[in-house]
């Protein structure tokens, strides 16, 4: 039988994975928009232009990756606190 408490922490995960993937989003948008920033500090930095370019393209991917994996994160946290929610709302019933 599924209790009260088991419903609850499954929202509270459910609810810090959403919070995860919402600073994932943010830090990615602020990737994007300083990647000119980026680049002329990579060159600055003494970096070739076309090595400047890959350096940035590294970020993205990594960062993009991260992101990937909190947003799957939070889909299966959403999934178990649904499933826990139900079956707790049917034995309530």
């Amino acid at each position: 039988m599924i209790t009260r408490e088991q419903v609850e922490h499954a929202k509270t995960m459910w609810e810090q994975a959403r919070l995860s993937a919402e600073y994932a989003h943010v830090t990615w948008a602020l990737l994007q928009q300083s990647s000119k920033a980026l680049i002329d500090s990579f060159r600055k930095a003494g970096f070739p232009a076309s090595q400047a370019a890959r350096e940035f393209e590294k970020l993205m991917a990594d960062h993009s990756e991260k992101y990937r994996m909190a947003l799957a994160q939070m889909d299966a946290m959403s999934e178990t606190y649904a499933q826990l929610l139900e079956e707790f709302r049917k034995a309530s019933t």
